[in-house]
């Protein structure tokens, strides 16, 4: 048995470090990083980046390999690599499957690869989802796919809706699909698509989302939600977010 955050840690702080006993070809992920692995050469863990929009999966034993994110669970390596510059801005990364850049369509998607953007019909009556990456019928819309309708009602989540101005991010760039914090849940976040569209995601359990970084960290390291997991259930139901009870 091995520890692939102690191993992959080791990795990042002493740079290249041999390893005994593994075969040549061997591949272990990063502790951090979704999209990053090592791979073992004569004995030397080398790292290696999936290409951009991919995610690293090593659920099967031996067939470790670089695959689209629909059904990677990353944990807690929330770290991915930066957006190419210059590449199409209708690309949330320069490969991958995303929503259709009018969030009035729901029958069609992009397929990005290599930074140019492909538009993809769904066969009727189906329609896109992001979260599985394909087109489905209506009734099985999971929460994160576009529900398009005539009163827009989509560009609206838990009371959240997108400001529609452009957003600069942690590492000071401009982001071309903002990221922000739900307004009243600790766990959660939204990703503004093109800055218009809401999309929900959420920290694993345990975890908050720390607005400053726009990651995924400990409660204990989020001052505004150090006590998130520590509400007096007693006391009341579901906790705002400083812990005190919503007025009722």
């Amino acid at each position: 048995m091995w520890d692939a955050s102690t191993v992959s840690l080791r990795m990042i702080r002493g740079g290249r470090r041999r390893l005994r006993g593994r075969r040549d070809g061997w591949r272990f992920p990063d502790a951090e990083q979704c999209d990053k692995y090592f791979i073992c050469r004569k004995g030397v863990a080398e790292a290696v980046l999936c290409n951009e929009g991919l995610l690293f999966d090593f659920s099967i034993a031996n067939h470790e390999k670089c695959v689209l994110p629909h059904n990677v669970n990353c944990g807690n390596r929330n770290l991915i690599q930066e957006r190419t510059p210059g590449i199409d801005p209708r690309c949330e990364a320069a490969n991958g499957i995303f929503n259709f850049d009018d969030p009035a369509v729901c029958d069609k998607y992009l397929n990005c690869d290599q930074g140019r953007a492909f538009e993809m019909p769904c066969p009727a009556p189906l329609v896109f989802d992001v979260k599985v990456g394909s087109c489905v019928r209506e009734a099985q819309l999971s929460e994160e796919a576009r529900h398009c309708d005539e009163e827009n009602e989509f560009l609206e989540i838990d009371g959240f809706s997108c400001p529609g101005t452009e957003a600069i991010g942690p590492q000071g760039l401009l982001q071309a699909h903002p990221i922000y914090p739900h307004p009243s849940d600790c766990r959660s976040y939204f990703t503004c698509y093109f800055g218009t569209e809401p999309n929900k995601f959420g920290c694993s359990e345990g975890l908050v989302f720390d607005a400053l970084t726009q990651q995924c960290k400990a409660a204990e390291d989020v001052r505004e939600c150090a006590c998130w997991y520590s509400c007096d259930a007693a006391s009341c139901e579901d906790c705002n977010v400083d812990c005190t009870c919503p007025t009722k």
